[in-house]
């Protein structure tokens, strides 16, 4: 695809009579944006003699000298990026699809043909692909021969502790088509990858494949958070941790381990309970980890000194958010503590991005949305919890958790 010039360009009259054999591209949109003073300076361009061109010869190059303008223009490249983010990820889900990192694990390299032969694809699309991986960072080249970086040698090939692959498969198979209908889910305020007239929730009566797909991706995205999130906040203090809404149990299997002295059980849904059990007996911790099937907005287990809702608050309105809440400091002895982990939107409401996309995810896959450290300060406060605090890190699935204690 040919990219044009900037709509600004001003070329000097001059007469030109001889063909043009030779000329300097405009700069491609794509290259990082310039300092300002250089992207003025290069914003306008001229038809000006190239030195050691051939004779009579005249092509294009950049003025060495500013052009002033009646108006400046804003560079376009963010636009670019934005309109074609979803290149990236459908070179990224693609490689994943076709089990590319898997297949490369270990250090094993693989050349164009050979992975043309492999795959049964022809050459110039094989090119592409592993091209298209290694311009994105996912894969290295040495020799002739394409490698997985350590970015995909840790997290996409299957198998690998922290195996991402699955939210990379649900982003692609649920979320994209989702996305696809965003428009209609912000006209209809009703989610897009489920339909509200015949199931109750996105977590009931979901087709089965789909279902075990996305708490797959729910265990990818919550293993690497769980552990930002132990470092991030002092758990040793406490024995006893209840993982509301715990899901796959990754969070408890990885604070466990953080914690040697700390015990688990994680409450959900029977079904997403048995879940939980295969993943914690896969991890060895049967002994420190419990599963507990049940409703968290009718009853919550007693017996525990600590609160987690990692990623669950999103999902549901303010009304029973509160409700939540309110049945946590119910449940919890004197000195408790309620941790909320989450993508947290700014108190400004003017970002940061992931948390503000995450928050426009929750409208085509929930009622809820990503609420502020202020809001959930006021609802923890409302409930009767007290020392009230927000601790921030850096995770794939929060940047940060907001702490209240039961006085």
């Amino acid at each position: 695809m040919l990219v044009a010039p900037s709509i600004g360009a001003i070329f000097e009259t001059r007469a030109v009579t001889a063909r043009l054999k030779s000329f300097e591209p405009p700069v491609n949109i794509w290259e990082s944006a310039m300092p300002n003073h250089q992207r003025a300076a290069t914003r306008m361009t001229t038809l000006a003699h190239q030195p050691g061109s051939i004779p009579g010869e005249t092509g294009l190059r950049a003025a060495d000298r500013s052009i002033v303008t009646t108006q400046e223009l804003p560079p376009a490249v963010p636009l670019m990026a934005l309109s074609t983010g979803f290149w990236a990820f459908k070179t990224l889900a693609a490689a994943h699809e076709l089990d590319l990192f898997s297949r490369l694990a270990s250090g094993a390299g693989i050349t164009v043909a050979e992975l043309a032969e492999a795959l049964g694809l022809h050459q110039r699309p094989a090119e592409m692909l592993l091209t298209g991986c290694a311009a994105l960072g996912l894969l290295e080249k040495a020799g002739g021969r394409y490698r997985n970086t350590p970015l995909s040698e840790t997290y996409l090939v299957k198998g690998k502790p922290y195996y991402f692959g699955g939210f990379v498969q649900m982003a692609d198979k649920r979320l994209y088509a989702g996305w696809g209908r965003l428009a209609e889910a912000l006209r209809t305020n009703r989610p897009t990858t489920w339909d509200p007239a015949v199931q109750s929730s996105m977590f009931e009566g979901a087709d089965p494949t789909m279902l075990a797909l996305f708490w797959e991706a729910m265990h990818s995205l919550s293993t690497m958070t769980a552990r930002k999130l132990g470092e991030a906040v002092d758990l040793g203090q406490f024995r006893r941790l209840l993982d509301i809404g715990g899901g796959s149990g990754a969070y408890d299997i990885e604070l466990c381990k953080q914690y040697e002295a700390l015990r688990a059980t994680v409450f959900d849904l029977p079904h997403v309970a048995a879940i939980a059990a295969g993943k914690i007996a896969e991890a060895g911790l049967t002994d420190r980890i419990e599963t507990a099937g049940g409703n968290f907005f009718e009853q919550l287990p007693g017996d525990h000194d600590v609160h987690l809702l990692s990623m669950i608050m999103h999902d549901w309105d303010e009304a029973k958010n509160r409700a939540l809440l309110r049945r946590s400091f119910e449940a919890l002895p004197s000195g408790g503590a309620v941790v909320i982990s989450e993508l947290l939107v700014n108190d400004e409401k003017t970002g940061p991005a992931p948390a503000a996309l995450m928050s426009l995810n929750m409208l085509i896959e929930t009622e809820g949305r990503n609420y502020t450290p202020a809001e959930y300060s006021e609802w923890l406060e409302e409930a009767g919890f007290r020392h009230v605090e927000t601790v921030w890190f850096d995770a794939p699935a929060a940047n940060g958790a907001v702490i209240g204690r039961k006085p």
